[in-house]
């Protein structure tokens, strides 16, 4: 957690700014690592909502009293905290959500951002999708419901990225950022990873093929050795760190939110993308399938010279 210097809080509580999750986990984190904090929140303006008050004040006028209501009221958060030694400042900006969010991170030099998860019927709504997608820093999006629990932290990493340089340092980014929280947290830390053999279905129930039980056996040990090996080669690298090591056969999009719901899991770290140059997509869309079948709060992210379509 060390790596981050720069923490940026998205404040979602319109009341109350000190009980907001994002605030606690942020000033906390801060307070351990020695980190800077900006405290952020976005005014997004209602055009139909506006036009009503057209005859009293303008449009533009009235978002710039919201916004400034907005940041007195953050800016005196920030004295208080700044007051008990934390290097703290706030900002508000006008726009899209989302947007504005992730501009801010780009444009403040941010390493992490923290906000509360948005309340939904699924596991996130569509703005924080648009975050994580979008986002080229990691992002702790964190359950209110879980706000008192951090005992059960996991990792997933894509052991078939370790044959790529930027796949290597993604998975090892996803490991420091697990260790460190479990270690911060004192919380039970698991690191997991899946495999399967490509094309297993079609050489089992294949029309035009016939190949023998045992072949198929034979290529799936080989298959799980070379990947345990791989696997044993990473967290080998974390020896000094107490885990549990899960090496589980078949796909991510199930594998993971199975393990995770069924072990109540209160963190999942795990990266977005697998390869750099395609902006805003969720390699097949492997992630963004976990990330909507999990009850979990997540951190989540990018490759480190990954570029967000948001300038």
């Amino acid at each position: 957690m060390k790596r981050f210097k720069h923490i940026i809080v998205k404040v979602n509580a319109p009341t109350n700014l000190e009980m907001d999750i994002a605030v606690l986990r942020g000033v906390e984190l801060a307070k351990k690592i020695g980190a800077r904090i900006t405290l952020f929140d976005v005014v997004e303006p209602h055009e139909s909502i506006l036009s009503s008050y057209a005859d009293i004040v303008s449009p533009s006028e009235l978002t710039e009293l919201i916004v400034a209501q907005r940041l007195d009221q953050l800016n005196e958060l920030a004295e208080k905290l700044h007051r008990n030694g934390l290097d703290i400042s706030a900002r508000v900006a006008s726009g899209k959500n989302f947007i504005e969010i992730v501009k801010f991170v780009i444009l403040n030099k941010g390493d992490l951002l923290i906000k509360a998860a948005n309340k939904s019927e699924k596991s996130f709504d569509s703005n924080d999708f648009h975050i994580m997608r979008k986002c080229p820093k990691p992002v702790w999006l964190i359950k209110e419901e879980k706000n008192d629990k951090l005992k059960k932290v996991l990792a997933a990493v894509d052991l078939s990225m370790e044959q790529h340089a930027e796949g290597r340092a993604q998975n090892r980014m996803i490991i420091d950022i697990a260790t460190s929280l479990s270690r911060y947290k004192n919380a039970e830390l698991t690191i997991l990873s899946c495999w399967s053999l490509y094309g297993e279905e079609a050489l089992r129930h294949g029309a035009f093929t016939r190949v023998p039980l045992a072949k198929i056996e034979t290529l799936l040990k080989n298959e799980e050795r070379e990947y345990q090996e791989s696997f044993n080669i990473l967290v080998n690298e974390y020896a000094e760190f107490k885990f549990d090591q899960q090496l589980m056969k078949g796909k991510p999009k199930s594998i993971i939110p199975e393990f995770v719901n069924s072990h109540e899991i209160d963190v999942v770290v795990m990266g977005t993308i697998g390869r750099s140059g395609i902006p805003g997509f969720l390699i097949g869309n492997t992630s963004e399938s976990v990330l909507q079948a999990i009850n979990s709060s997540v951190i989540t992210l990018k490759p480190e010279n990954w570029v967000s379509p948001i300038h």
